[in-house]
């Protein structure tokens, strides 16, 4: 049987207009050694960066964690719905905007950080150029994505015990395991820094939290009742065992743009 076509630009638009800021919700309460994905992407950031765009920001998590005096950062999304829930968190300037098509001059940030916008703005090509286009000389692009390890096999259980309900893989318009992301960079400027993962884990306590997880996750092609099952069997888990504990594998990707563009420098 053919896999259904997934039209994510509509099931994004729609996803975030239902769900504003549920992704972020939980990588919030998603920790390692203390501290969330959005704090790990943020350090890769430099001090230096006066001007930094939060590429696909959501709900401005990221844009948030940024922020420090003598820095603009601008929270780019396409969702008007997450954009609204921004402002009331964050001073911004937010802008609705297509992370392939920025409204910014040639050379004009610092920094561009995105948590997730490398595998949910396709194609992955496209935003790198663009990204290439917008940083100054010398100025760093840092990225996170999810990804296959380090997850422990201790772990693992947990995760099957979810899949196996939903009755498939959370899926995303890109690919999270392409090599390096180094193919992509060609021809942007860009030259690949650090390719660096990180397990993290999110408690799940409350069947309310059991539901957060699941909503939180890309699945174009689950039926409700299949989510539910999802739902359903963490509630079960976490009244029998207490906390349930979800790991997930994060990627931090850093590139630093080149004041001349080759082949040599990017690879």
């Amino acid at each position: 049987m053919a896999k259904p076509i997934v039209d994510w630009a509509a099931y994004l638009a729609a996803f975030r207009a239902a769900h504003p800021g549920v992704t972020e919700k939980v990588l919030l309460r998603t920790l390692s050694g203390g501290h969330t994905p959005y704090r790990w992407l943020a350090r890769a950031i430099s001090p230096r960066a006066t001007t930094v765009v939060d590429l696909a920001c959501g709900t401005g998590a990221l844009s948030r964690e940024l922020d420090r005096p003598g820095r603009t950062v601008v929270g780019v999304n396409l969702s008007p719905t997450e954009l609204g829930v921004a402002s009331t968190l964050g001073d911004g300037p937010w802008v609705c905007a297509d992370g392939r098509r920025l409204p910014l001059p040639d050379g004009s940030v610092d920094a561009v950080a995105s948590m997730m916008g490398a595998v949910v703005i396709q194609p992955t090509e496209a935003l790198f150029a663009e990204v290439g286009r917008v940083l100054r000389p010398g100025g760093m692009f840092a990225f996170m994505a999810p990804t296959i390890v380090p997850v422990h096999p201790r772990d693992m259980g947990t995760l099957a015990g979810i899949v196996s309900r939903l009755g498939s893989l959370p899926k995303f318009p890109g690919n999270t395991e392409i090599t390096g992301y180094v193919p992509a960079l060609v021809g942007t400027g860009l030259r690949k820094v650090e390719d660096a993962r990180e397990r993290y884990h999110v408690v799940v306590r409350t069947p309310e939290e059991a539901a957060e997880v699941i909503e939180a996750l890309y699945l174009p092609t689950t039926s409700d009742e299949r989510r539910q099952r999802a739902v359903d069997w963490l509630v079960d888990r976490s009244i029998r065992d207490g906390d349930v504990r979800i790991s997930l594998a994060m990627r931090r990707f850093v590139a630093l743009k080149h004041s001349v563009a080759t082949r040599d420098a990017e690879v």
